[in-house]
């Protein structure tokens, strides 16, 4: 095996449902695979446009967003080192469904969409394990949109973090306990859909409980057990 093969394995395999997959279907997706390098602000994908590879992160930061008609524009969360997107675009064979920018300097490995669909016909356990992501997706978005009802502003600023955190349902493998989240707080704000004065208010309540730390364009989630423990007592 070659360096370079290593070098890509070892990328897809930042991935944990692509991680264990056997040399015979691993092989031909390090093959279908490239590196790519991105600068600050560099886009990366277009809502509307056709996506044709599975992205995966492997250092730095994307920013997921959508811009209005007014040209406003709206942050729907991050992307950090072990994570994906361009699934249903690529099982779908169809379009983005929102921007994605990099966020500084980022390092991405670019699947070829085509390759992984004929590994999803090769390989059944990466099927199940396809429908596990999804499902976990659609999990965390069903409890993020029930807790806009059911929960005051503070716990869904918690939620929303912690979703942050999670994204899609799996911790990225270089985070343990802590984490810090490069976000300001113009974009948590649009992310809850509240003014920034309403924002900052919770933003108090979390910190005078010590389950996160506010610093400049960052927040800090300390200690992710515990906001978690934090989460489940809120009902």
């Amino acid at each position: 095996m070659n360096t370079l093969h290593q070098d890509l394995r070892a990328g897809l395999g930042l991935v944990p449902w692509l991680r264990d997959l056997p040399d015979e279907i691993m092989g031909p997706l390090c093959l279908a695979t490239r590196r790519v390098q991105l600068m600050d602000q560099e886009p990366v994908a277009r809502r509307g446009q056709l996506l044709t590879h599975l992205v995966i992160v492997v250092h730095g930061r994307l920013s997921l967003n959508l811009v209005s008609r007014s040209g406003r524009r709206h942050v729907l969360g991050q992307l950090r080192r072990s994570q994906v997107f361009g699934l249903i675009p690529v099982v779908e064979q169809s379009t983005g469904i929102y921007n994605v920018d990099s966020l500084g300097p980022s390092e991405l490995m670019m699947l070829s969409g085509d390759a992984f669909l004929h590994a999803l016909t090769q390989h059944p356990p990466l099927s199940m394990a396809l429908i596990k992501v999804m499902c976990a997706r659609s999990r965390r978005l069903q409890e993020f949109l029930a807790a806009r009802n059911l929960h005051p502003m503070a716990v869904q600023l918690a939620l929303l973090l912690l979703d942050i955190t999670t994204l899609y349902g799996f911790i990225p493998s270089d985070i343990e306990r802590s984490v810090d989240l490069h976000l300001t707080q113009l974009d948590l704000a649009d992310m809850l859909g509240i003014s920034r004065q309403s924002l900052h208010q919770n933003i108090q309540k979390l910190q005078a409980l010590g389950l996160i730390e506010l610093s400049y364009s960052k927040v800090r989630i300390p200690d992710i057990p515990v906001l978690e423990r934090w989460l489940d007592k809120q009902g």
